[in-house]
């Protein structure tokens, strides 16, 4: 197995291997930081509404990067440091309103990569919210199988004209492609049938499902919704931390074991 990270482009795993195989997707160009590899979201996750939100008496305007909207935070664009084995830093006090500081942790074994991210309220009180974004290939080979995702929510939150939650939870559709959902029983599985089956376990309240684009397939676990804050978001008091953690688990299949093994003989 090997785990691959870019600190330069938001300290991101840019390359997951298991047994030779890639299965996150790769850059598609140098201004593309959404689309691929997997990176850490926060401190908001989704959209913010015109990038604009209300806290404590005051009016924070954020950068529209996806128009009309802000994306994802800060941590996702931004440089981020080394700390030790497996250990990043980024220092918000710059880019942030608020201040802050995130940090993560990635511990990679033959069965499974751990990834454990946290934002600490360094300035004061803060809103906050974590995610994490595995933007996983949709094909594992050129004339490989579509990935299949094995997947039970018990609720979505209902989304206006511009994509955004309006805080009110409805029925799962039929198709699932850019929901967020809650409610979720069991813990999510990515299956390329004959090849691998990735399981993303995580503490998260809320999964992002998107599909829309072709070569990729993500499966993102927030800690709310998105635009929360300007709806209830949770708020850190000076010294707080928040934390999510994210595991991916896999095994590959028997057919694709059987595979390797006439290749090495």
């Amino acid at each position: 197995m090997v785990a691959s990270v870019d600190l330069a482009r938001g300290g991101r795993l840019a390359s997951l291997k298991i047994h030779d195989t890639e299965i996150l997707a790769p850059s598609p160009s140098a201004d593309n930081y959404l689309h691929w590899g997997c990176y850490r979201i926060s401190p908001w996750a989704g959209r913010v509404r015109s990038g604009a939100f209300a806290f404590d008496g005051r009016q924070i305007q954020l950068e529209v990067d996806l128009p009309p909207h802000a994306i994802h935070g800060l941590g996702y664009r931004t440089p981020w440091n080394a700390a030790g084995s497996g250990r990043l830093f980024c220092d918000l006090a710059d880019r942030w309103a608020f201040g802050g500081r995130l940090d993560q942790r990635l511990v990679l074994t033959d069965s499974s990569l751990e990834m454990t991210l946290s934002v600490t309220a360094t300035a004061g009180r803060m809103p906050a919210m974590l995610g994490w974004h595995p933007c996983f290939r949709r094909t594992l080979s050129e004339d490989g199988p579509e990935v299949v995702l094995d997947f039970e929510p018990g609720g979505t939150w209902e989304r206006d004209v511009a994509d955004i939650p309006t805080g009110r939870v409805v029925d799962v559709p039929d198709r699932l492609w850019e929901d967020c959902f809650l409610g979720v029983a069991r813990a999510p599985v990515l299956t390329w049938p004959g090849q691998l089956a990735v399981r993303i376990e995580s503490d998260a309240e809320n999964w992002v499902v998107f599909d829309e684009l072709p070569g990729l397939f993500c499966v993102e676990p927030l800690t709310d919704a998105p635009d929360v804050f300007n709806r209830e978001p949770r708020v850190l008091e000076l010294g707080d931390v928040m934390t999510l953690t994210m595991r991916l688990s896999w095994e590959q299949l028997a057919s694709a074991r059987t595979e390797q093994g006439q290749a090495r003989a």
